[in-house]
């Protein structure tokens, strides 16, 4: 028998580190914008970024979630495209993956604290598929954090987006009635208070379809296939007696009956769509007490009763759920459009290696129907050798034929990344939540796949290569000149910064920057902070830019994102650079010998500090004699490289230098005399090489020199040049020149 407290503890960890998301917006159903799915709709997308420390209790409080694991997809009625959702932005992807567009404008996925009104999410298909509507934030007034999401139409070709809400509401969730006459979207109408509403597509004849007493849920709109009736969730709140302890397992003296404790209880409800034939899909009995003792305080404010995902079958006579009591794990249900019929298929305890009913974080967060309605795909969270793993399984519509379709199971070493299985369409749709550092390594990077229903082989359709969404299938070219536009024209005209003529010089460095990036390969996701150079941002405020005048001037660490490939020759293209730091990274390759060309380049640093910090790079190959030619140059530092050869004579020409470092690489050869000519050093670090011959006495002769490091060349010979106040360290022992 399984060691259950053991595998408590392994699968809190376990959970908290890779599924944190999830858990939340099953237990919470957080109220945001809807992973909106036609006449199949799961799940809630969290709509918002910003938190609130104030007001964590109002979900409004939040801006939109990063959105990596809450992507929402759907078929064209032909199945030739897939319309797609993912952190911010709407495209259209073909069913090949040989061909993407974005409807939202950008093909970078927006992140943690994006400062842009730029949002679009959770789209829906009219029936033709010839227009898609979705909740958006570009109709903002005033901050971003005082704001109103709104419902807007855009045709699929990208053409006439237009508004159709304007009620000071927050306006989220939309679907599309399958006759394509109604819109039906969620709206709040204050904290508690969320009704559901449907409109017109041309944005006439707002309509409510729930009446204020009821507590809607934003999540999940759903109309039938033919268009009868829409589902969707509400909570009731009622009082009960439960049994709380601060721990879990306690002993009984330590567990306590609180009276008379409101419980909220969650259920599935459905509605005519002229708002008449409201009924409740009641799916458990009402118990008097919670099923199983509450711990904590999550455990207090969890819901008793709990819908968690749902969709209409095929024939739209029957719905299938996911719903859970409090402290039990989930199971699966089917009920008749009017509630009349409401049955458990299927219970999450049947597939999982924990040996009691508590709830441990184990869940079911996707179903969906194979097109022939006979049986239910669903995609679990369950502990199976010891361990949590996603899993995905097939189940009759009436209960039998339990099938397995992919996961971990005992001996087959195979463990799922994490993933949403959609339906239904031509083939399931598989969403994989790129940002999850969990994931396999071989998915880690994908964000759309198709696969058969009833197998688990895929095919990748979307993937993200340098943080850009692109199909598999083609290069997905960046419109270089409309991402510059948005940038330039975004710098304000504070300080000396300017707009107009002068921003055409900027207009040529943010092309070079873009040039840049593409050259250079990064991890999409480092934390919160990602290669930010795009059009949704001012180029003033992208990661690692400083810019002066109208021109870019610095090019500094870009954000400490750890880049791999070789140093981008295409730098020297930034003509009035002063400032280039590219330190904390993985570069490899030869210094680009372009670089001589920054005439006013000031700082060049590549390395690590000689004062001990972190940094460096992998640079190799020999040190450019071309670098002799920066005339401005103060600060040389290509501390901690692999480069090797000689040391230039040419950097003597550089009469400006203040600090030179060369150490810790694999120079050999002599020290060039011609170091002796640079009148303003006051740094020079050559350690740690395998230079040899006499130290040239002309270093004796730089009257502004503090600091020399010459220790780690065992082949130096000769002795110390004299210079009182001079501090040398040199290895081995010499003596100073008489």
């Amino acid at each position: 028998m399984n060691d259950t407290p053991a595998i408590r503890r392994r699968a809190a960890r376990s959970f908290a580190a890779v599924f944190p998301k999830r858990l939340l917006a099953l237990a919470a159903l957080l109220v945001a914008g809807v992973l909106s799915l036609g006449s199949s709709v799961t799940f809630c997308e969290s709509p918002d970024i910003y938190t609130s420390a104030q007001d964590l209790t109002h979900d409004f409080s939040h801006r939109w979630d990063k959105g990596r694991g809450w992507t929402s997809a759907e078929w064209t009625p032909d199945g030739s495209r897939i319309v797609l959702g993912h952190a911010g932005g709407i495209y259209v992807v073909a069913a090949d993956g040989t061909e993407m567009t974005s409807l939202s404008g950008s093909y970078e996925p927006l992140t943690l604290y994006s400062k842009t009104a730029e949002i679009d999410f959770s789209p829906t298909l009219s029936p033709d598929g010839s227009r898609v509507a979705y909740a958006t934030l570009r109709y903002a007034q005033g901050e971003l954090w005082d704001h109103t999401y709104e419902i807007a139409v855009q045709s699929l070709d990208g053409s006439d987006r237009v508004r159709l809400t304007n009620n000071g509401r927050d306006d989220i969730a939309p679907s599309w009635s399958p006759d394509g006459s109604r819109i039906a979207f969620a709206s709040p109408y204050g904290r508690d208070d969320i009704r559901i509403f449907t409109i017109a597509p041309d944005g006439s004849d707002e309509r409510a379809l729930t009446p204020s007493s009821l507590a809607a849920q934003c999540c999940a709109l759903a109309w039938s296939p033919d268009g009868g009736r829409l589902a969707f969730m509400a909570e009731r709140r009622e009082t009960a007696s439960v049994e709380w302890a601060k721990m879990p397992d306690p002993p009984k003296s330590e567990v306590e009956v609180i009276h008379d404790y409101e419980v909220r209880r969650q259920s599935l409800y459905t509605v005519k769509g002229d708002g008449s034939g409201l009924v409740e899909l009641a799916w458990s009995e009402t118990p008097n007490s919670a099923p199983e003792t509450r711990f904590g305080s999550d455990g207090l404010r969890s819901a008793e009763e709990g819908v968690s995902v749902f969709r209409w079958s095929p024939d739209g006579k029957r719905i299938a759920f996911a719903a859970r009591r409090y402290g039990e794990k989930d199971g699966i249900y089917i009920a008749d459009s009017e509630g009349a019929s409401v049955r458990r298929i299927f219970d999450l305890a049947t597939v999982s290696d924990l040996d009691d009913r508590l709830d441990h974080g184990e869940r079911i967060y996707e179903i969906a129907w194979t097109p022939d309605g006979s049986s239910i795909e669903f995609e679990a969270y369950v502990v199976r050798v010891d361990v949590y793993t996603p899993a995905a399984y097939s189940v009759s519509a009436d209960g039998s034929d339990l099938r397995h379709l992919a996961g971990k199971e005992p001996g087959d070493g195979l463990e799922l990344s994490e993933k949403i299985k959609i339906g239904s369409g031509p083939k399931r749709i598989v969403i994989h939540d790129s940002g999850n550092p969990n994931a396999a390594p071989e998915v880690r990077e994908w964000i759309l796949s198709t696969a058969p229903w009833g197998k688990s082989q895929e095919t990748v359709l979307v993937k993200i290569v340098n943080n850009r969404l692109t199909a598999v299938d083609s290069s997905q070219p960046v419109d270089v000149d409309e991402e510059c536009s948005k940038a330039v024209s975004q710098v304000g005209t504070t300080g000396r910064t300017t707009r107009g003529q002068r921003n055409s010089g900027l207009m040529e460095d943010c092309r070079t920057l873009l040039k840049i990036k593409n050259a250079l390969a990064y991890d999409t996701f480092v934390g919160d902070g990602i290669f930010n150079w795009s059009g949704y941002r001012p180029i003033s405020e992208w990661g690692g830019i400083t810019v002066e005048d109208g021109r870019v001037r610095a090019l500094e660490h870009i954000l400490d994102i750890p880049l791999r490939g070789t140093v981008p020759p295409q730098i020297a293209e930034l003509t009035e650079l002063r400032t280039l730091r590219i330190r904390h990274n993985e570069l490899e390759g030869e210094i680009p010998p372009e670089l001589g060309s920054l005439s006013k380049l000031e700082t060049l640093d590549v390395g690590k500090y000689w004062d001990g910090q972190e940094g460096g790079s992998r640079v190799a190959g020999r040190i450019p004699p071309e670098l002799g030619s920066l005339s401005n140059l103060k600060i040389l530092n290509l501390t901690a490289n692999e480069l090797e050869g000689e040391i230039p004579p040419e950097l003597g020409r550089l009469s400006k230098l203040r600090g030179l470092g060369l150490g810790s690489n694999k120079l050999h050869g002599e020290i060039p005399a011609e170091l002796g000519s640079l009148s303003n050093l006051e740094y020079l670090h050559l350690d740690r090489n395998d230079l040899e011959g006499e130290i040239p006495s002309e270093l004796g002769e730089i009257s502004s020199l503090i600091y020399a490091d010459l220790s780690g060349n065992d082949r130096l010979t000769g002795c110390i040049p004299p210079k009182r106040g001079l501090s040398w360290e040199f290895y081995p022992k010499l003596s100073h020149c008489e």
